[in-house]
């Protein structure tokens, strides 16, 4: 058999037998579970960081004084947001100011940032230096804005709220390109987070099959390339089916909350090639990410000699995924310099900077380019791969060049 049909023949042969194993069904679980688990954990996160972040501020001061700054904090808080401005606490007053302020700034429970005392017009604030960005700043806003209050009041000239009259269009371009670079994003991390988690299982496939003595079996019979294709385009198809499932998960998902509630909506944007061309590219950007690190996870793991060879460098191909991560989304916010330019052509990082792209630009033709790019990778890597486990592991290499023309045509007569 060629090359092509063996590779289909393992394939077949890897996909039925995860597939159809128990074992699958929590394999298709689990990333469901550790997603709900990261998305309870980073809520719970955001509330602890937004309640300890926000900066308190004693106020001690007469009660015209706290009643004139709440009211202010709070007209600059409804155009703003409640996170931006120091929360105001109001402290009765003590007859020593001095000594009051060192002990509100020392009450580990309170947790103070600062003391406020005086009036709007001399007001003064206790405190070490390092909070006038956070605190100090605010708090002059927030003392500047009960001044003007006060004086409107005074001459009888209070504003009147004038509603802004919208005129609305179809798109802006600074908020289209604000939409597009966040869509980039988030298809450059589910691609990087489901070959995180999918591509790493073929660090101990080839172990596993090394102590059964299956390896050998199957190098006797088909091209050792034909093995590592098969492998590969197995997991990938073992991906497909978690992702259809997942995918129908989330849209039964979606659309029981889009009827029970009205406020989960898309927004308003498309990528630059159109909704249709960045499905089909996205799904082609992930089959090339995952053959690039899929090929690569497999010959790291082919040298492997056991199952702690492989905990041991889990670890470090991990970081080398988060790396490529890190270089792909500088391209998001990027426009065409040299960092971008290197994402691009990168092999590894290529796949997740192009996503970016389409998600950014109208053009096709970059894509077919990439595309044929990253497949010329994965055909150098899986033949290097496969070579490097034929000298190391089976020690039955004869030698010589990676591609031998001479090999070629010998293999088609």
């Amino acid at each position: 058999m060629g090359v092509l049909e063996s590779a289909w023949v393992i394939a077949r042969r890897d996909f039925v037998a995860t597939v159809w194993s128990r074992s699958f069904i929590l394999f298709l679980l689990a990333p469901l579970i550790l997603f709900a688990f990261v998305l309870f954990a980073a809520q719970m996160a955001e509330d602890a960081e937004r309640s300890a972040s926000q900066p308190v501020v004693a106020i001690v001061a007469d009660s015209d004084t706290v009643a004139r700054l709440d009211a202010a904090r709070r007209e600059l808080v409804e155009g703003t947001g409640e996170r931006l401005f120091p929360v105001l606490r109001s402290v009765p007053p003590a007859e020593n100011l001095a000594v009051q302020a060192r002990r509100l700034l020392a009450d580990q429970e309170e947790s103070y940032s600062g003391v406020f005392n005086g009036t709007i017009d001399h007001p003064f604030l206790t405190g070490p230096t390092r909070i006038d960005e956070g605190v100090g700043d605010r708090l002059q806003l927030i003392v500047d804005q009960a001044r003007r209050a006060r004086a409107l009041e005074a001459a009888g000239a209070a504003p009147v709220a004038a509603p802004i009259e919208r005129v609305v269009t179809e798109q802006a371009a600074g908020n289209l390109q604000m939409l597009r670079r966040k869509l980039a994003s988030v298809g450059q991390g589910m691609i990087f987070g489901i070959t995180l988690m999918l591509a790493t299982l073929l660090l101990s496939n080839l172990v596993e099959e090394k102590s059964n003595k299956v390896i050998e079996v199957l190098a006797a019979a088909v091209p050792l390339d034909a093995v590592f294709y098969g492998k590969l385009i197995a997991m990938l198809g073992i991906s497909a089916v978690g992702l259809s499932l997942w995918a129908g998960m989330a849209f039964l998902g979606y659309v029981l909350f889009q009827v029970l509630q009205d406020w989960m909506t898309l927004p308003d944007v498309s990528p630059a090639v159109g909704w249709p061309a960045f499905g089909l590219l996205l799904l082609l950007y992930y089959c090339a990410n995952f053959m690039l690190l899929g090929g690569l996870f497999l010959g790291i793991g082919g040298q492997a000699s056991n199952i702690r060879d492989i905990q041991t460098i889990s670890m470090p191909v991990t970081l080398l995924q988060v790396m490529v991560f890190l270089l792909a989304i500088n391209v998001v916010g990027r426009e065409g310099d040299a960092l971008a330019w290197f994402a691009y052509v990168f092999p590894f990082s290529s796949p997740l900077a192009m996503v970016a792209h389409a998600a950014k630009y109208e053009t096709l033709w970059p894509h077919l380019v990439a595309l044929v790019w990253q497949a010329a990778w994965v055909a150098l890597i899986v033949r290097v791969s496969a070579r490097m486990f034929r000298r190391t592991v089976l020690k039955s290499s004869p030698g010589g060049a990676f591609f031998s023309l001479a090999a070629l045509r010998r293999r088609r007569a």
